[in-house]
């Protein structure tokens, strides 16, 4: 989940929401939005949405679009790239028909057009506004090119949707502010995702902190001392400390055997 609170539209601070949609799109399309991480529903209060919507549009206008080894004229690689099988591309298209049929409109030019024609899989994003639950963008996780944006009234519409839903891996929450709102979602979702970012896109590293799911997203924690742990099985070396002898052989051991130095 993307979570775009009220204050940020009130704050007057450009340069804040300039940050926050550079956010947006590296969490909703780097790497084609084809990560574990990504951003996946982004929840925009009602009065703001429209705003947010054609701020979002245009910025994933500008996006350049084609190989991953093609150069574009500010000398930059490809931002979107070909998706991996037409399979996925199918998948995208009934996503996004489903929800144009249900009501929601393309909000950015030819977003979903498929560039190449015959078996290329080059799709331009999709912003998708008004996704709403009756939608399949609303349950699932579509891993491509599509961002669909929710509005709400109240917050309790997005804490309903953060509860119930499956996926628990991570969310971010988009505020100019330490207010109340922000410090209520925190406290509530720290018993619901993994992860809780804040101003930032949802993401794997640093690798010191703990990568976890919750739900449908994974089970359990990844980290360098988790993975070790996960795969490893301890060996235990015992002795009976009372025998005098037992004490100099195991000093002798630490101090011979590669197993017990390390």
């Amino acid at each position: 989940m993307g979570i775009y609170l009220p204050d940020l539209f009130t704050s007057g601070d450009n340069e804040h929401m300039d940050r926050v949609m550079k956010e947006t799109i590296a969490g909703t399309l780097s790497f084609n939005g084809q990560r574990c991480t990504a951003l996946k529903l982004l929840f925009v209060p009602k009065k703001n949405a429209e705003e947010f919507t054609k701020m979002l549009a245009e910025r994933v206008e500008n996006m350049s679009i084609g190989l991953p080894t093609e150069l574009h004229n500010d000398e930059k690689y490809s931002k979107i790239t070909p998706l991996p099988n037409m399979k996925r591309v199918q998948y995208m298209k009934e996503l996004i028909d489903d929800a144009v049929g249900k009501g929601a409109r393309i909000v950015n030019k030819n977003g979903g057009m498929i560039i190449g024609g015959g078996e290329s899989t080059l799709m331009i994003p999709a912003v998708l506004y008004p996704v709403t639950s009756d939608m399949k963008l609303f349950e699932e996780e579509q891993f491509g090119p599509i961002i669909p944006i929710v509005e709400y009234d109240s917050l309790d519409q997005v804490t309903k949707y953060a509860r119930e839903g499956k996926f628990a891996q991570q969310v971010s929450i988009f505020t100019s502010e330490a207010n109340d709102e922000t410090s209520q979602l925190v406290d509530l979702f720290s018993t619901v995702f993994g992860k809780i970012n804040i101003n930032s896109q949802c993401g794997r590293s640093p690798d010191s902190c703990p990568f976890s799911g919750r739900r449908s997203s994974a089970l359990g924690v990844m980290s360098v001392s988790h993975a070790l742990n996960e795969f490893s099985i301890p060996t235990v070396v015992s002795y009976k400390s009372d025998v005098q002898r037992n004490e100099h052989i195991i000093k002798g051991l630490e101090e011979q055997s590669k197993f017990l130095t390390v």
